[in-house]
């Protein structure tokens, strides 16, 4: 794991070593949103209530991702996100990477789809522990300024998660949809 990050980060240092001419082939991009999804099934793995997978529950997150855009339609960043689990009430952060197509150039108006994934790291007992988070999504780039770009997009989430006070049933694991709302910096 520790290989990979430091690969990203040599990836996204090397926007700022490359001379004007090459600036024209990779931009910085910097997105933030918030997001909220509705839990369609969450059970854990090892044990479940009469057999059955529960569909309560959501989640509200945080995120954000830095990285490289080439050629003005794909992007490859990484970024972390807090989430919080309503249903079981946990938090988890996991360390994500992110993968872009946008259909437009310089952050103007038009659509993109994304795939994410990630590991979620425990900072502390608040923080749950170990664990996997996917997102796949799709969303449109709805307005522009000098400053920013605004965005939301429409996603499906699936998340493993491991705490101590569950250690017993194995992973939690949730399936949900979503919508984020977010802002592209430039």
């Amino acid at each position: 794991m520790k290989k990979e990050i430091i690969i990203i980060v040599i990836i996204l240092l090397s926007n700022f070593i490359f001379g004007q001419e090459q600036k024209k082939k990779l931009q910085y991009i910097n997105m933030s949103s918030f997001s909220q999804a509705k839990n369609t099934e969450s059970y854990f793995n090892k044990y479940t209530k009469n057999n059955s997978r529960e569909s309560n529950g959501g989640s509200l997150e945080i995120n954000t991702i830095q990285g490289i855009k080439f050629f003005e339609v794909f992007s490859i960043s990484v970024g972390i996100s807090v989430d919080w689990n309503i249903d079981k009430t946990f938090l988890s952060t996991p360390l994500i990477i992110d993968l872009r197509i946008f259909s437009s150039k310089n952050n103007k108006p038009g659509f993109f789809t994304y795939i994410q994934t990630g590991q979620n790291i425990k900072w502390s007992d608040s923080f749950a522990g170990n664990g996997v988070t996917a997102k796949l999504g799709a969303g449109y780039i709805f307005t522009e300024n000098n400053n920013a770009s605004f965005y939301f997009d429409l996603f499906k989430k699936s998340k493993q998660i491991k705490t101590s006070e569950f250690q017993n049933n194995g992973y939690y694991t949730l399936t949900g949809f979503g919508i984020s709302l977010g802002i592209i910096f430039k």
